[in-house]
């Protein structure tokens, strides 16, 4: 593989077919890629939904037109970035991005203007672009990618850029790189259910311009995910297993005294699980996740396809489908009474999600993670996100909405979960150290509180 890589690397032709493979996720709802400053060492995870095209069947090698090289890495990897004979580093220190929005398409509200959706489209934000701007710290200081599948140099608007499809890995999306040599800046593409003029419209409207340092756009480091393939994850992980009915207290942020003094309660009240929405509000449904999207005309839940796989490291090995099949799924209601104990308004994040978890005896594993040590996994076997909050915040605050001083609230919160994981279904709360009482348990670095959603029989 890795020779068939290093020699079928070939400049794409003068003229291009585009097909949009299939739908892809929408792109507000896509995890944006974790933002890696300059100059810090942090690790990130970039995943990026880019471009879908029918190249003709050229591979990796290495190639290059003006300023930027791609090579192989291993047998499935891929690096891209400036070669260190032409980069020029006559550039502006801060650059600022103009995006100059093609009709039909607006801004994502809150997402800084790096997500533009379609107008037209019948879904909420399932078409549309999203912007990431890198800058490496020196040419050597490149983007490593991993389970590519082939890769094509092209222009675009006088512009160098690189097409880069990854293998059909759950979760991850194909790439277009587009270079700015003028200001060295290295923009990732994304988009979804995209046409080739669509496509060609919005990045012709893209330029960049010199900034100032109280008025530019962030520049991050390319990701080395080489790194991701490496890193193990040994913190300790505590799963503390409490009964539906425990009333917790925690602690909140007085804007008055400004301290942690304000104090509210927390404690589930019931929970029951149905396969249809018809009799719930179709406003307190998650933006990113609407009604429309997860049942049908009907009202009914539909199903959510699950894959398990084996991951591969993405360089040396690749990702490796081995079962995939459509799940009936179910809505998790749960309703939880909150109490604010202070005289001052409280801005409640609802600290509540879902995880489905293997258990042996007093210890817990995500139920995703099959067989760790042959790189054995599946898809979520929940959301994890929640789907439905009434009453909620509005806006970017659908998590927040607002307790009253001396207030009861009964918040209903709705997460979707594959119907034959119910019996390992467990509500949770990651961030216990907001929690006053009962004292935390545990003694590892990350704890969560487990609450069953179902009895033992």
């Amino acid at each position: 593989m890795k020779e068939k890589l290093q020699n079928a690397f070939k400049p794409a032709p003068e003229r291009f077919r585009y097909t949009v493979s299939e739908a892809a996720r929408e792109a507000t709802s896509l995890p944006s890629p974790a933002k890696h400053r300059i100059g810090k060492g942090w690790r990130v995870a970039i995943a990026v939904l880019l471009i879908a095209a029918l190249i003709p069947t050229a591979v990796i090698g290495a190639g290059k037109l003006y300023e930027l090289i791609a090579q192989p890495v291993d047998n499935y990897g891929l690096s891209i970035g400036r070669d260190n004979a032409t980069a020029a580093e006559d550039y502006p220190e801060y650059v600022k991005m103009h995006v100059e929005i093609p009709e039909g398409f607006a801004a994502v509200p809150n997402t800084d203007d790096l997500k533009y959706c379609s107008l037209t489209a019948d879904t909420p934000y399932t078409n549309g672009f999203s912007l990431f701007p890198m800058r490496a710290e020196s040419t050597d200081q490149k983007a490593y990618i991993a389970n590519v599948k082939d890769c094509t140099e092209r222009m675009i608007n006088g512009h160098q850029a690189y097409e880069v499809r990854i293998t059909n890995v759950k979760g991850t999306y194909d790439r277009l790189y587009v270079y700015f040599e003028d200001v060295n800046v290295m923009l990732l593409i994304y988009h979804s259910n995209i046409t080739e003029q669509q496509l060609n419209d919005f990045v012709s409207g893209i330029s960049f311009t010199e900034g100032t340092v109280g008025d530019h756009t962030e520049l991050y480091k390319p990701y080395d995910e080489r790194q991701d393939s490496k890193a193990t994850y040994k913190y300790d992980e505590a799963f503390i297993e409490k009964s539906l009915e425990t009333k917790l207290i925690f602690k909140a942020y007085s804007h008055e005294k400004q301290d942690e003094s304000l104090r509210y309660t927390a404690q589930i009240s019931d929970v029951r699980i149905t396969d249809t929405i018809d009799s719930l509000d179709k406003s307190c449904f998650n933006e990113s996740r609407p009604s429309t999207e997860i049942a049908d005309a009907n009202g009914n839940l539909k199903p959510k396809e699950f894959i398990t796989f084996n991951e591969g490291d993405g360089f040396s090995s690749t990702y490796e489908e081995l079962s995939r099949e459509n799940k009936e799924q179910r809505l998790i209601l749960t309703e939880i009474t909150f109490e604010n104990l202070s005289d001052e308004d409280i801005e409640l994040y609802i600290p509540y999600g879902l995880s489905v978890m293997n258990r042996n005896g007093d210890s817990f594993t995500h139920a995703e993670t099959i067989d760790p040590d042959n790189r054995t996994y599946s898809s979520e076997c929940c959301d994890t996100e929640i789907t439905y909050l009434s009453p909620h915040g509005e806006g970017k605050s659908f998590y927040i909405p607002t307790l009253r001083a001396k207030e009861k609230l009964i918040v209903t919160v709705g997460i979707l979960c594959n119907a034959d994981m119910l019996d390992r279904a467990y509500l949770t709360i990651n961030g216990i150290s907001s929690i006053v009482e009962p004292a935390h348990e545990g003694t590892g670095d990350y704890t969560t509180y487990l609450f069953k959603v179902q009895n033992d029989a």
